[in-house]
């Protein structure tokens, strides 16, 4: 613990990964306190830093962009963006048309090809006409909404998934992260899939779905 806490303070120093304060508390607490079969997104991205490994955004990006190159996709949006919109920025800088929605966006500096929204993604609501590829990083509640919006209008998508159960539609939250991955899976049985994907000492599960 201590190499960590001396670690930690050059991470604060240099903050890669833009956190605020409170998210900085938060992780030493985590550090100090770390809580058995679990750890937070900021633990994850404090560890991938102190080995020297890409962040989670940097990884997830090559996997989307491997498969962009083989589909010619251009015109991305990202949900659960979170408040930096990380990823949308690497997918940008790449030269991806981007829009990328979230509830506690700082909104960026509107570019070329970059455009935020600060707002919650709605499946009944959103217009998905124009995209070509949604995607989502551990989007939280906003997962089933991103699923249901993209079999509605046959929109493909690839959903980096959360470790933990979170709230569907209805208000129901299921008992285990392995019921709430059944049921994502069975709103569309013969389209969606589901794999895991290692990002070096953590593994997450992608949820993915072809356009017909």
């Amino acid at each position: 613990m201590n190499d960590e806490l001396k670690a930690l303070s050059l991470y604060r120093l240099n903050n890669p990964n833009e956190l605020t304060p409170s998210q900085f508390q938060k992780l030493e607490i985590e550090i100090k306190q770390p809580q058995p079969n679990t750890i937070s997104d900021e633990y994850a991205d404090f560890k991938l830093w102190r080995s020297g490994y890409p962040s989670r955004q940097h990884l997830f990006k090559d996997v989307l962009s491997s498969q962009f190159r083989k589909k010619n996709i251009s015109k991305i949006l990202e949900v659960g963006c979170g408040r930096t919109a990380k990823l949308s920025k690497l997918l940008a800088s790449e030269g991806y048309d981007v829009t990328c929605i979230d509830p506690k966006l700082e909104i960026p500096e509107d570019s070329a090809n970059l455009k935020g929204i600060k707002d919650v993604f709605d499946y009944q609501t959103f217009d998905l006409s124009g995209f070509d590829f949604v995607v989502a990083q551990e989007p939280c509640e906003a997962t089933e909404h991103i699923v249901r919006a993209c079999i509605n209008c046959n929109v493909p998508f690839i959903i980096s998934l959360c470790g933990v159960p979170h709230t569907l539609i209805s208000g129901e939250t299921p008992d285990n992260v392995y019921e709430w991955y059944g049921y994502l899976l069975k709103i569309s049985p013969n389209n969606i899939k589901i794999q895991p994907f290692s990002m070096f000492s953590f593994v997450t599960m992608l949820l993915s779905y072809s356009a017909l």
